[in-house]
């Protein structure tokens, strides 16, 4: 199906569903969305705002999409929406995820929110969210993914993502190496680019405290707690500067601290406690991958570690796997549960620096089993590749 904004537009033109009362934040980038709707939503909440966000894709059931003041939505009021968009969508086609999403917004707009966040889904610019002009747009970084839809360098992807921008509306930039096509793109539209380490910064300081701090000498200093690593900490420092940019909302500094704090970040280098500690992460390319191994080397640099990795076909497996080399000790291999799976057979041709500690599976259930067999009680099992290879372990 053609990309473009006509259908999924004149379908909530139908629906009166085209514009909202609510604040509006929409989050693109290639890593980190999650992450930062999570963070944001967390900070809102915490300030007695009523927020609604949309994410995707969900982990274990779709319901967790679509969540009202941290909240997963009743399957019923899913069902509802959906009943809703068959009987006005007519002859119009829509894709699941635009289904998705005007489900969202219906179910958004009969809460009366005060606030939603908006997570685009690919790309930016021709994104289901996209027919919603944002009160702040989010940029949290760029690299290479979905190349194939979005183009094949980094200034066409990021040329792609800036179309969430609005004008004479703030768009946050989480990465300071911005891409020109990013800022050529801000002075066509007119919107006001602020971006980090240029108009707001954070510091490291320990390991248990950051601080936040920005052109207009706005302070704020915060725990390190639930997020861990310097990417997470550059997601939260660009939330804060978009609620801090955005009009209408008033925030505290116990709140933005407290928001952080109390955030939960499911599937991006969460650690569950127990013998063996499993970590479950859910990167899926390059940059994404690059980030898990320095966060691994950061802390846990003593440890054995032990791979349970399942990836989809449309990813470029050798340069995910080349930042890899020497980190772990074993490797437990399966298909995830998708129809995009990569075989087990291509992703074991792969692995080509993998010998005798490969193993090979029939799920990621069994792969995990595997891997805790046999190991120490100071071992640590990594379970990463895809929301598919996280979502058996974290149901166990």
């Amino acid at each position: 199906m053609d990309f473009n904004l006509s259908r999924i537009t004149e379908v909530a033109k139908k629906l009166k569903i085209n514009q909202i009362n609510s604040k509006v934040f929409t989050v693109a980038g290639t890593n980190g969305k999650g992450s930062t709707v999570a963070i944001l939503e967390s900070i809102l909440v915490e300030s007695g705002y009523n927020v609604g966000s949309y994410t995707s894709p969900h982990i274990i059931e779709f319901n967790e999409r679509i969540k009202i003041n941290k909240t997963s939505v009743k399957t019923k009021e899913i069902c509802e929406a959906f009943e809703i968009i068959e009987e006005f969508r007519g002859n119009i086609t829509l894709t699941f995820f635009e289904f998705s999403t005007l489900a969202a917004l219906i179910i958004f707009i009969k809460y009366n929110l005060d606030v939603v966040i908006l997570e685009v889904g690919l790309g930016g610019r021709l994104d289901a969210v996209n027919i919603i002009d944002p009160d702040v747009s989010i940029i949290t970084n760029i690299g290479l993914d979905h190349t194939s839809i979005l183009g094949s360098d980094t200034e066409k992807i990021a040329y792609e993502k800036s179309g969430i921008m609005r004008k004479n509306k703030p768009t946050i930039v989480g990465y300071s190496k911005t891409h020109l096509s990013v800022i050529k793109n801000s002075e066509v539209i007119g919107s006001n680019l602020n971006i980090i380490n240029r108009d707001f910064f954070y510091k490291i300081k320990s390991n248990d405290e950051w601080n936040f701090f920005n052109n207009d000498n706005v302070k704020i200093n915060c725990i390190i707690s639930s997020i861990k690593g310097k990417i997470q900490i550059s997601n939260a420092a660009t939330a804060i500067q978009a609620i801090y940019r955005c009009d209408g909302i008033s925030f505290n500094k116990n709140d933005i601290k407290n928001g952080i704090k109390k955030s939960n970040i499911i599937g991006r280098f969460q650690v569950i406690e127990g013998k063996p500690v499993t970590i479950l992460d859910v990167a899926h390319n390059e940059q994404s991958i690059c980030i898990l191994a320095e966060n691994l080397k950061k802390y846990y640099p003593k440890n054995n570690l032990h791979a349970v990795f399942s990836v989809l076909k449309d990813k470029d497996i050798d340069q995910m796997l080349r930042h890899l080399k020497n980190v772990f000790q074993t490797w437990h291999i399966s298909n995830c549960n998708n129809e995009r799976a990569l075989s087990v057979k291509d992703l074991g041709k792969n692995c080509f620096f993998i010998t005798e500690n490969l193993n090979v599976y029939d799920s990621i259930e069994e792969a995990y089993n595997g891997a805790i067999r046999n190991i120490n009680d100071n071992d640590i099992v990594v379970v990463f590749g895809s929301s598919y290879t996280v979502a058996p372990i974290l149901i166990k």
